[in-house]
């Protein structure tokens, strides 16, 4: 099933053919899995559209999709340094993932996190509204859902901010609402809260790549808590 967690050794094998963001680029790369050691991954090294290999810093991080047969699966790695694979072959030696994620589309499954954001809502009519402190619901790569006191319409737009996001700082982004649930708070009165669904907008792939990899630590540590994610 799509975002299900599984062990890096039950689909990681030699010879896979493999897709690679680095950490600060929206290009992506080809290559495959040469050889698989006890602590890395040996990797056929990249080139770019000029056939220039590709040599990122040591310990960047890797955005990473393996190509299965019915699906792919993705994981975030750390490039320790390139070598010559038997003498003859350009490669890199990058972490050996613990676990990967199975998915069949382009984004990460969404996780419950509860984070303080601001939210500045935009009507139809292009009107700014003030500036709302609220919290989170759950985030994932492609959108956010946070609360509000009131309801807003579906199809204006919100700009969010978010500090803290490892490896990124504050995330800064335009985003369309796309639903509003209400929510009760007490059976017996006729309080609400408004769980309000948002997509992103015009999101690099970069910034994207920060935001999944935040979101995957997130998952591996409720894993490791033994939490459902």
């Amino acid at each position: 099933m799509p975002g299900e967690i599984i062990q890096a050794k039950e689909v990681l094998k030699v010879g896979q053919r493999i897709e690679l963001y680095t950490e600060d680029s929206d290009t992506r790369y080809s290559s495959r899995i040469e050889d698989i050691t006890n602590d890395s991954l040996v990797l056929a090294m990249p080139v770019d559209s000029k056939r220039v290999p590709v040599i990122p810093r040591k310990g960047e991080r890797i955005y990473t999709l393996a190509v299965g047969r019915q699906c792919r699966y993705r994981f975030f790695t750390v490039f320790k340094g390139a070598a010559r694979q038997d003498g003859r072959i350009p490669v890199w030696h990058v972490t050996k993932p613990g676990t990967v994620e199975r998915h069949q589309n382009r984004e990460f499954v969404r996780v419950h996190i509860n984070l303080p954001i601001r939210v500045r809502l935009v009507d139809l009519q292009g009107k700014i509204g003030d500036l709302i402190a609220t919290r989170t619901i759950d985030l994932s790569g492609k959108g956010i859902c946070f609360v509000l006191s009131h309801e807003v319409l579906v199809g204006s737009q919100a700009g969010i901010e978010i500090d803290n996001i490892p490896r990124l700082g504050t995330l800064e982004v335009m985003c369309r609402i796309a639903r509003v649930t209400r929510i009760p708070l007490d059976l017996d009165e006729d309080l609400y809260i408004y769980h309000v669904g948002a997509e992103f907008q015009h999101l690099s792939r970069s910034v994207s790549n920060k935001v999944v990899n935040y979101i995957f630590e997130v998952q591996r540590e409720d894993l490791a808590k033994g939490l459902d994610v």
